[in-house]
């Protein structure tokens, strides 16, 4: 019956199974011709995570990781087109102890690392996280290297990335010819100058267009780097952004803002991390960036003392007063509410969001969808009335079937309850 089945329909089940490799494995049992598909599900990604040098078994687990990468290696030199199936590398952990560096058990771990490394040339995602760049041998160094200079190589994901400079950032960076997503959770360095110059790579030759994601991190030396004449990377085509911010500096908004405008009208999904109590947070608004159709505000705070509402209207009513703005293309908002709880605030915090209501009913916003809340911080769900409450507060989106509302781990006995006790309101 297995061979009976049209080629490409076999393409389409296994390419659907690639996270399940105990699966796929049976798959490539099952005869000739679904051997090839399962064995690419199976080697799309490679995890090369070193054990942790400070566990008591430290010696078996470094030994134990030598051991699958040189049977890794032997398959690759039995089946040399197993390979190029390899599409995503995740090394992880590589931040050892400068202490232990002379190890024969981290030599080992690092040789057999780089050896892996060294066979993948059709590599199309990259990820780099918890690793020290300084740490590396010199040989594990110039083979991830060269994956950045790998004309397959799409997205570089870094995170909990040290390295001594940016500009040995902006030189691996500039390295990836293709690179269309770039994502980058705390970023560590020690010499943040942008670079003055990078050989070999014209200006604004790299098409950073499909998404950027900053976490956590500085970006001050990125925005100084992206307007520089030399920069190779060009981001003004961009159509997804995330940026969540940590210290909530002066530079952070205005490093956020400078980045929605200089996107401007080509961004089209945008996720923020932005606290909105401090003065600074004004800066940020969707004035530049008229052609949104999905906004995500993250971990939002409302308490007692303080309702983001105005914070949410500035950044709305920019983006409606937007000169070349005569419609909205916003389809989904999501806000993730962080509650401090109690009943005054439910209760008397909830009635400042009438004027979200108002401003959304308004003909610009015709094409929205979907407005989500997904509400945080709620301890006692059978008496909160939190759902209630929102349909009150908001009755346009209500009535309009636009309302969602998500409690994380609320389940539907918890659901029943809330409204039960929530009728009287």
């Amino acid at each position: 019956m297995a061979s009976s089945l049209p080629h490409e329909l076999i393409e389409f089940i296994l390419d659907n199974l690639h996270h399940e490799k105990s699966t796929l494995i049976n798959c490539a049992l099952i005869g000739k011709a679904w051997v090839l598909s399962a064995q690419r599900g199976i080697f799309q990604r490679i995890v090369l995570q070193l054990p942790n040098q400070y566990h008591e078994d430290f010696e078996e687990l470094a030994a134990a990781y030598t051991a699958r990468n040189e049977q890794l290696l032997e398959l690759f030199e039995r089946n040399p087109y197993l390979t190029s199936c390899v599409r995503t590398l995740e090394l992880k952990q590589f931040s050892h102890d400068s202490r232990r560096a002379s190890h024969s058990s981290n030599r080992m771990t690092y040789a057999s690392t780089t050896r892996v490394v060294e066979q993948l040339s059709n590599v199309k995602k990259l990820t780099l996280a918890r690793c020290d760049w300084e740490t590396l041998t010199p040989e594990l160094r110039t083979a991830v290297t060269d994956v950045f200079k790998t004309s397959s190589l799409t997205a570089v994901s870094l995170s909990h990335f040290s390295i001594s400079s940016f500009n040995q950032l902006a030189f691996l960076l500039s390295q990836v010819s293709c690179l269309s997503v770039l994502k980058i959770d705390f970023l560590y360095y020690q010499n943040g100058d942008a670079p003055t110059t990078i050989a070999d790579c014209p200006p604004r030759s790299i098409q950073l267009n499909q998404r950027l994601h900053f976490r956590f991190v500085n970006m001050r030396t990125f925005t100084t780097w992206f307007q520089q004449d030399i920069c190779p990377l060009e981001i003004r085509n961009l159509q997804t952004l995330h940026i969540h911010i940590r210290h909530a500096t002066a530079p952070d908004y205005e490093d956020t803002a400078f980045l929605l405008q200089y996107i401007g009208g080509n961004l089209q999904e945008l996720e923020l991390q932005v606290p909105p109590w401090n003065p600074h947070s004004t800066l940020v608004h969707f004035g530049y960036t008229p052609n949104l159709r999905s906004v995500t505000l993250l971990r939002i705070q409302q308490t007692e003392l303080y309702s983001p509402v105005p914070w949410i209207l500035n950044l709305f009513e920019s983006f409606e007063n937007s000169d070349d703005c005569k419609s909205i293309f916003l389809r989904h908002l999501t806000i993730q509410l962080d509650i401090e709880y109690s009943d005054e605030a439910m209760i008397h915090r909830w009635d400042k969001w009438g004027a979200v209501d108002t401003l959304l009913a308004r003909p610009t916003f015709a094409s929205l969808q979907t407005v989500k809340f997904e509400l945080l911080g709620v301890p006692s769900l059978a008496s909160s009335g939190v759902e209630t409450i929102l349909s009150v507060n908001l009755p346009f989106l209500q009535s309009s079937n636009k309302l969602q509302v998500q409690i994380p781990g609320a389940g539907e006995a918890d659901i029943k309850s809330i409204k039960a006790v929530t009728s009287r309101f």
